[in-house]
């Protein structure tokens, strides 16, 4: 790096000059010296290749531009630093993907300096602020000034001069040096004569020079340079300063003038077209049945208007409608669009006895939302809604609007999805933007397809109303060919049409046509660009709280006064950017208006009013939790970092509380990103952190998403064990209240510094049974199959504690470990079947959770037995409840179930597809979904006969259990005629693992053995096999299938010359594949059976 002394100085505040310790840097061409300008309106930002490209040729780059734009980076690399070593990376203009950035320190950049300068110099530091306006030697970026991409930049760091001018002056009267004061603020006001601040401030420094006269005498001049040349009256800053000096009272600072109350100035309602759609949604109101609309629509197609339109017809025949918006930016808690839609209807409709279950979504805090323990309440409470809602509905016809559900998050979707399949004779219009439908969104429609919903998409407008909409909003009647120009232009698109019209009246036909860019945030900026600056600074702010604010809430957060604020908004109302939805409410007509001033903020400004806004809801809103979560995250900084991080847990609670585990996960990673950014003596303690990362790993495994459950975990016991605290480590380690279908860590692995801890803690602290059952509950997921006689110490003992303290979730806990740590179906201490006693503890509990897995492991059973019925009936109740509670783990596992059973009927095409949708919903829940979906596939490659074409795939394979593909590779290496590679393969092996794959493994293992004529080990195989005789090779996984284990058993009693014993075998087996009906399957058997044993040869 370069040091302070022999670095580059630039200068940018007048000419582009450089220079070093031995002078002038000569910067090169215009061209050359464009790319350095560009670079330095980032301030250190990355700035793209195609940016620079389409900036530097002003959208038309020759050919070779990249080439050309290389050669300058080239260029100024070895002019600012002449003395670099070739070939050594450059320190100052760097390249990071995807471009080029300015690595510099603020000293370095005039620019950079003066605003370092400014905004350390706090209140009445008047020398930094002196020397800051010092740096001054021009315009700046004198040579760009005409480059779009300069402009806010240039028009930034002007404001901030003018700001340090004003500091100046205000330093000055504060400091008693009036006369100065006097002379600095007299040049202010000749430069900029409609800052009303700068005649103030000299106003005042006339009077503390003891010139009344001349001070009001500068107030009138104000006054009339306000009047005559924007028709406006003095803001408060001026009158109160006036009277103030009538009245000999003048402060310090004046006191803020009373806030006037805003005028109603929205437009009525006018709607246009949309006949077809309107009559659509008004046939619906007599349907009897639960009416589902799908209204979809490009931004600024209407649906917003359609909706407001329908409401109205609605009305007028008596429905109660209810609203829920989905918000379009961040900060509103989860599942915001059904809070909306309660608490309205509470104003009519009392929720009675739903009121308690409702009370997390109906309650502003937390007091009414303790959160219960068990994961029914997710259940509960969406129930507790569409009972509400079905009472509702007692009352009258009632239609439920859902608008911008491309934005909805999970819960919001899940209460959806569960009041729509309850049939109620509820309308149900969810409006939503196409191009933004994401995996959630699409699995909702999914669930809903078989109310056999509406579906309406808006397109643009027709000519005739195009044309109709852009008189009715310009006031004008144009020509038919500027009408077709501007339909043309927009799609018949109403928002843009709208705003292309506002154009047309306010700068003419041939702008609205020709001079505007392609886009319609380009015309809002247009239009945006033609407010006060006052005003759209007030924009913008609204824009960073959101797509609606409260006024209070600006008000707090701005930084002019009250009047100020209410006259901006007032403009925004009268411009048509803003609407009025309630008193002291303020609201974008529009998503792309907020996205088009928030976009156009630098990450300076947002940040800084980020925090402002935050500051402003902690003392008006306090209980808002996740808006301040919101703000404070986007402000992130060492002063900033303790509220993030104290509102974010709030609101990860508060999303708890309504079983929202996405947003809570969410919340939560935006926590340890606070804590990692609070000051060192301000830090967080472990104890917070460890309690943030146990919770964290708590909601990812009740979300399904194992894998992350077990970093974050790690993570927790990482800080407990670095502090020496093996009380947290407990804590860490005892929490889990969820069991899961599958396991939550890689296959074959094994954390041994985890398995290490827990025994230490198991021997060492005497923890109380229920901790140490949990603790070795624990164990027996972080050791599985690994230690065959480690597990099932563990699980026994771990079972008679659950039993002795007859705790039945401590117990449905154990059982859930006895089956994923040894694949027993029966317990330790008995023959009872696991999957029976979980369905009798999930009766017991009222915990579905123990429901929903003993029909799974019920379903194993089945699908071991090859008993189809069976399988569909509980993995039938085991899907419901997956859906139900969004447990993605079992969501995947009913996948690749559903693949299993089309394997057993032969159905392989199909088996593949739903692979395909179970490897999707791996990957979604966080599981070593790569490898499964190997397996899966090369079980169907297994039986088409196709095992050769996995040659090359098992190299790719990412396992950590290697040993396993062992006999994978020497099947595929049988499949191409290569027995003496296969063999050589398999050289080390070791035991096949008795877990939940022992059926699965030992059957290939047999194929492998049989298909090499390895009698050395067909009777030890065929001894370990011999149990899942009648049964589905890999069936009792309920996800892979290898076809009849009585097939091996007979080809391994061929091998070892038993020939009568492998015709029962043969026998059992077509029996068994004639019942599942796979014809591949059936085949092999059947050839078996009837081909006489001295022309049977084992392997073909």
């Amino acid at each position: 790096m370069h040091t302070l002394g022999t670095m580059v100085r630039i200068r940018v505040l007048g000419t582009l000059e450089a220079e070093d310790e031995s002078g002038a840097v000569d910067l090169g061409g215009p061209r050359q010296r464009a790319v350095l300008a560009l670079l330095l309106v980032a301030r250190g930002d990355v700035v793209p290749v195609d940016r620079l490209v389409d900036d530097l040729w002003h959208g038309a780059p020759p050919a070779r531009a990249v080439g050309a734009l290389q050669a300058y980076i080239s260029n100024l690399r070895r002019a600012l630093e002449p003395r670099r070593a070739p070939r050594a990376d450059s320190t100052v203009l760097v390249s990071r993907a995807p471009g080029y950035a300015l690595t510099l320190p603020s000293s370095a950049v005039d620019a950079w300096e003066f605003e370092s300068l400014v905004r350390s110099a706090a209140g009445t530091g008047r020398a930094d602020l002196e020397r800051a306006l010092g740096l001054w030697r021009g315009p700046a970026f004198a040579e760009v000034a005409g480059e779009h991409w300069a402009l806010a930049e240039i028009a930034r760091l002007e404001e901030l001069r003018v700001v340090a001018r004003e500091r100046v002056v205000a330093a000055a009267v504060a400091s008693g040096d009036a006369a100065g004061a006097v002379l600095d603020a007299q040049s202010l006001t000749r430069d900029h004569p409609l800052r009303e601040e700068g005649w103030r401030l000299l106003a005042l420094a006339l009077h503390r020079s003891g010139r009344q006269a001349d001070a009001l005498a500068a107030l009138r001049e104000a006054r009339g340079r306000l009047a005559s040349e924007l028709g406006l009256d003095p803001g408060p800053g001026l009158t109160e300063l006036e009277h103030r000096i009538l009245t000999g009272t003048v402060p310090s600072a004046p006191a803020p003038a009373p806030a006037p109350v805003p005028v109603d100035t929205a437009p009525a309602p006018w709607f246009l077209g949309r006949a077809a759609e309107l009559a659509t949604l008004t046939d619906l109101m007599s349907d009897p049945g639960t009416p589902v609309v799908l209204l979809g629509g490009d931004a600024g197609s209407g649906k917003s208007s359609l909706l407001r339109r329908f409401r109205r017809t609605l009305h007028a025949a008596g429905w109660q409608v209810a609203v829920g918006r989905c918000p379009e930016v961040d900060g509103a808690p989860p599942a915001w669009a059904w809070v909306e839609i309660l608490r309205a209807l509470r104003e009519t409709v009392d929720p009675g006895a739903e009121a308690d279950a409702l009370a997390p979504l109906l309650a502003d805090d937390r007091s009414h939302a303790a959160r219960p323990d068990d994961p029914s309440g997710r259940f509960l409470l969406h129930r507790a809604v569409a009972d509400y809602l079905g009472t509702v509905r007692g009352h009258g016809p009632l239609a439920v609007v859902l608008d911008d559900v491309h934005r909805a998050d999970e819960d919001t979707l899940s209460i959806l999805v569960r009041l729509a399949q309850q049939r109620s004779p509820i309308l149900l219009i969810l409006a939503f933007r196409p191009d933004e439908v994401d995996a959630n969104l699409e699995n909702c429609f999914a669930d809903l397809a078989s109310l056999q919903p509406t579906r309406i998409r808006l397109g643009g407008l027709g000519p005739d109303e195009s044309a109709e909409l852009i008189r009715h909003v310009s006031g004008r009647d144009p020509d038919p060919d500027v009408l077709r120009a501007l339909a043309d232009r927009t799609g018949g698109n109403p928002f843009y049409l709208q705003e292309s019209a506002r154009l047309l009246d306010s700068e003419g036909e041939l702008v609205a046509t020709s001079e505007v860019p392609e886009g319609v945030r380009d015309v809002l900026r247009r239009r945006i660009a033609r407010l006060p600056e006052l005003t759209v600074s007030v924009l913008r702010l609204a824009a960073v709280v959101g797509r609606e604010s409260d006024v209070d809430v600006l008000t707090r957060a701005a930084e002019v006064g009250e009047d100020a604020v209410f006259d901006a908004l007032e403009s925004g109302v009268i411009a048509g950017l803003l609407g009025e939805p309630r008193a002291g409410t303020v609201r974008f007509t529009h998503a792309l208006v907020r996205d088009t001033l928030y976009s156009d903020l630098t990450r300076l400004r947002r940040s800084r009013w980020h925090a402002r806004v935050g500051s402003a809801l902690e003392e008006l809103r306090p209980h808002d939790v996740a808006a301040l979560a919101h703000h404070f995250t986007e402000a992130l900084s060492a002063a900033t970092a303790r509220q993030a991080l104290d509102h974010n847990v709030a609101a990860a609670a508060q999303a708890a509380d309504r079983y929202a585990h996405d947003a809570e996960i969410g919340f939560l990673n935006d926590a340890l990103r606070a804590a990692d950014r609070l000051p060192p003596d301000a830090a967080a303690s472990v104890d917070e952190r460890v309690d943030i990362l146990t919770e964290l790993s708590r909601t990812q495994l009740a979300a399904g998403i194992g894998l992350d459950g077990a970093r974050s975990r790690k993570r927790a016991l990482e800080l407990a064990r670095d502090a020496g605290r093996t009380d947290l480590a407990i804590r860490v380690l005892a929490f889990v209240d969820t069991p899961t279908p599958w396991i939550n860590r890689r296959y074959g692995e094994v954390d041994t510094a985890v398995v290490d801890l827990i025994e230490t803690l198991l021997r060492d602290e005497e923890p109380e049974p229920a901790v140490r059952c949990r603790l070795l509950v624990t164990l027996v997921h972080e050791i599985g199959a690994e230690d065959h006689e480690r597990t099932g110490a563990a699980v026994r003992e771990a079972e008679v504690l659950a039993r002795d303290l007859d705790d039945p979730v401590l117990l449905g806990l154990v059982l859930c470990a006895v089956h994923a740590g040894t694949g027993s179906p029966t317990s330790t201490l008995g023959d009872q079947v696991i999957g029976d006693e979980l369905l009798r503890i999930g009766d017991r509990t009222q915990l579905p959770v123990f429901t929903m897995l003993g029909h799974h492991l019920l379903a194993e059973i089945a699908s071991g037995n090859g008993d189809i019925p069976a399988i569909e009936h509980h993995m039938g109740l085991q899907s419901e409840l997956a859906d139900r509670y969004r447990f993605q783990q079992a969501q995947a596992t009913r996948q690749m179930n559903r693949a299993m059973v089309a394997h057993l009927t032969g159905d392989l095409a199909a088996a593949e597809r739903h692979y395909e949708q179970g490897h999707e919903l791996m990957v979604r829940a966080g599981l070593d979904a790569d490898s499964v979906f190997a397996l899966a596939v090369f079980t169907l490659r297994l039986t088409e006969g196709r095992a050769g074409e996995f040659e090359a795939v098992i190299a790719t394979v990412d396992s950590a259990a290697t040993d396993v593909l062992a006999d994978l590779h020497a099947l595929a290496l049988l499949g191409n005629g290569k027995p003496e590679q296969a063999r050589q393969v398999r050289r080390h092996l070791r035991p096949v693992r008795r877990d939940f794959f022992h059926s699965l493994m030992m059957s290939l293992r047999g194929i492998v053995v049989a298909g090499l004529g390895e009698r050395d080990e067909a009777a030890a195989v065929h001894a370990e096999l011999s149990p899942y005789s009648g049964q589905i090779g890999g069936g009792d996984t309920a996800a892979f299938a290898v076809g009849p284990v009585d097939t091996i058993l007979g080809d391994l009693e061929m091998l070892l010359g038993r020939t009568g014993a492998a015709r029962t075998h043969y026998a059992a087996a077509l029996a068994l594949a004639e019942r599942c009906g796979c014809p591949a399957w059936i085949d092999a058997a059947r050839t078996r059976v009837t081909t006489h044993p001295s022309e049977f040869q084992v392997g073909h």
